[in-house]
């Protein structure tokens, strides 16, 4: 038996284009003589199509184009069976809507499934939407029987998860005596996903049964989906898809009899070939910012360029995700900045190949104007200007601001008047700690938003065409002189791993993330800049205040991240849709 695995790029709403990629994977799989054709979860109207589904017509349409495709099976190698994601109404109890597949073959629907376990943490609120099946569908194919889940169908598999759904879908195919089951997916990437996969599907389908999972590949606003579609038989990786720029039609005989790729691929000893196979975290930067412009309907990007790491880093992603002529670095020096900066920028636009442009900053004017306007309406009891003076509580910072407010109008005013989106720099450790200007993060993606500072600095050490001067001086924000952004915070070394355990594994107290970092550096995590800086500090006696104060600082800043810009998530938890905190509390 063939089975063609459908690795596509999928997009909320665009029926014509969802449809239009299905029908050239239907060409595919009968040119290669293929018995079944599998896509991803919800294929024709896209994922994550979220309260778009409410309108009626959204609804109507996914249907249309679910019977458009139906109708083009008609074409079809005979006997080839395409099974394909869709929404349909829910017309008794519950929930509006179901999740669903059909399987389509000669112009008919021979079969549907509804999704029956239905994730509701992290990114996916689907028990919002969706009522959750309870039949399992299974369908001959040269007198094989085939079975049918949809995603989350397979986590609950052995207790592989922390929720606790009473069902089990794949137990009860195994229970049936289904020995192929196909599985669409969408499932979004985190650091270490492709492994986790295996971790959790490959053991169940010993003894004796095939799984044909398939992923969808492509960014769609803050989630990035890397493919790693993969075949597994008795434990064993039989072929694993690793194309993730480009729609693939991968073609597998389950028959050959042919040997693994990877036996018992789920064994620990597996985990680093593996991981080698699946797309480096750069690419899938790269992917979810060029998915984000091109499908926003943009060509040209626009952003600050400092020579600073972080604006480096997004300088490169943005000319590989759409061409370096496509992409316009402003520089925007003011009387703080470093001619070591200057000249940096000016090398790495000229190594990147993009658009340079310098327009110079001069805040202290624009601050002597608004002060002397504020400070005209001054002198009446209560005013707050005069009371603020009077006390000597002026605040200088605001003045320091100003430049980085500006350059965010210049980058504004370029974007509105050529047609440029503007790109944010800033990354998860600063987000992390409000150390932005309000408005640097809330322009239209940001493209490092979710990586640490360490994963900056690696992007940018490996990089060759980023001069090894941006990585190697300290990071600085420029806005007063000799000004050091670890002197304000932390030792990046410290904040990344504080900013991480408290974000992703909710850890608040000193003692307990102390735990946290042994038990990661003793599995060899990746958390830290400098592992020896870290421990080093942690024995210090100024180290559980400097904790305590970090803490603080993350939990009063919720404010300045929820009117963030979108950016690609890549881990466990990232700020936005993902992670709901309030802003009014008094817990952090």
């Amino acid at each position: 038996m063939k089975v063609c695995l459908g690795q596509i790029n999928t997009t909320p709403g665009d029926f014509a284009g969802n449809g239009a990629a299905v029908r050239l994977g239907i060409d595919a799989a009968s040119r290669g003589d293929c018995d079944l054709l599998v896509f991803p979860e919800l294929t024709i109207p896209g994922y994550l199509s979220q309260d778009l589904i409410y309108h009626p017509e959204f609804i109507d349409r996914n249907l249309a184009e679910l019977d458009s495709l139906r109708e083009y099976t008609r074409r079809a190698r005979p006997g080839l069976h395409v099974v394909i994601g869709y929404i349909d109404r829910n017309t008794g109890r519950g929930k509006p809507f179901f999740n669903m597949a059909a399987v389509l073959c000669g112009g008919a629907i021979v079969g549907t499934y509804a999704k029956q376990l239905l994730p509701f943490y992290d990114v996916f609120d689907e028990l919002r939407y969706f009522q959750p099946g309870t039949d399992l569908l299974t369908f001959e194919v040269k007198g094989q029987a085939v079975g049918l889940t949809i995603c989350e169908d397979l986590w609950n598999d052995k207790g592989s998860d922390g929720y606790s759904y009473s069902n089990n879908p794949m137990q009860k195919y195994r229970d049936a005596g289904v020995k192929l089951v196909l599985s669409l997916n969408s499932s979004p990437f985190v650091h270490g996903k492709s492994w986790q996969r295996m971790q959790v599907i490959a053991p169940g389908t010993e003894p004796d049964m095939t799984v044909v999972y398939v992923n969808q590949r492509g960014g769609q606003d803050e989630l990035v989906f890397d493919g790693q579609s993969f075949v597994v038989t008795n434990g064993n990786l039989v072929h694993l898809v690793t194309e993730v720029f480009t729609d693939s039609f991968d073609i597998v005989d389950l028959g050959s009899g042919a040997g693994a790729e990877i036996d018992k691929v789920y064994e620990a000893g597996n985990k680093r070939e593996l991981l080698q196979r699946a797309p480096s975290l750069y690419d899938l930067l790269v992917l979810g910012l060029r998915d984000y412009t091109q499908k926003s309907g943009f060509s040209q990007l626009v952003l600050a360029s400092s020579g600073g790491v972080d604006s480096a880093v997004v300088c490169k992603l943005a000319c590989d995700a759409i061409g370096a002529n496509n992409v316009h670095a402003i520089r925007m020096p003011s009387r703080f900045s470093s001619q070591h900066s200057r000249d940096d920028a000016l090398l790495l636009h000229k190594q990147l190949g993009c658009w340079d442009y310098e327009v110079a900053v001069d805040h202290q004017p624009t601050v002597d104007m608004l002060n002397t306007r504020f400070r005209q309406y001054a002198g009446a009891p209560g005013n707050l200007v005069t009371a603020r003076l009077n006390a000597g509580a002026y605040s200088t910072v605001a003045d320091e601001n100003i430049q980085a407010r500006l350059r965010d109008v210049y980058v504004m005013h370029f974007s509105n008047a050529y047609g440029a989106m503007p790109l944010s720099t800033g990354n998860k450790t600063e987000s992390a700690c409000g150390y932005y200007t309000h408005f640097d993060m809330n322009f239209s993606y940001a493209p490092i938003k979710d990586l640490f500072k360490y994963q900056v600095m690696d992007i940018a050490r490996a990089a060759a065409d980023i001069p090894d001067s941006i990585w190697q001086k300290p990071p600085s924000a420029e806005l007063a002189p000799d000004q050091i952004d670890e002197a304000s915070l932390l030792a990046y070394a410290v904040l990344d791993p504080i900013v991480r355990a408290y974000v992703e594994d909710y850890v608040s107290t000193f003692n307990r993330f102390s735990t946290w970092v042994v038990q990661h550096l003793a599995d060899a995590d990746s958390i830290s800049g400098d592992a020896g800086m870290l421990q080093s500090w942690l024995n210090s006696s100024n180290a559980q205040a400097d904790f305590q104060r970090i803490i603080s600082l993350m939990g009063r800043m919720e404010y300045k991240r929820r009117q963030t810009c979108p950016g690609t998530k890549v881990s466990k938890v990232a700020f936005g849709t993902g992670r709901r905190i309030p802003i009014v509390e008094k817990w952090s």
